[in-house]
């Protein structure tokens, strides 16, 4: 097994920003030295991992699926 694994995979969308974000976002990629893009990467990490009521969500929803998926076929006709 390596030390250093492979980066993630980037995905490529487009979203709009409003003019002073996306200002900040430009002037901290420079002060970190890094991209626009891992700054706006590493934030959104942030604020929604840290999202208690998202994670809550996301938990419900994963169970509703699961529930659909091992339900038996003549329950989910």
């Amino acid at each position: 097994m390596s030390i250093i694994n492979k980066p993630p995979e980037m995905v490529k969308r487009e979203y709009e920003l409003q003019e002073p974000i996306a200002v900040a976002v430009e002037k901290y990629a420079t002060f970190i030295q890094s991209t626009p893009d891992h700054v706006v990467n590493s934030a959104l990490k942030i604020v929604i991992w840290r999202d208690v009521e998202f994670r809550r969500w996301r938990k419900q929803t994963q169970a509703d699926r699961k529930d659909v998926h091992t339900a038996p076929k003549a329950a989910r006709a």
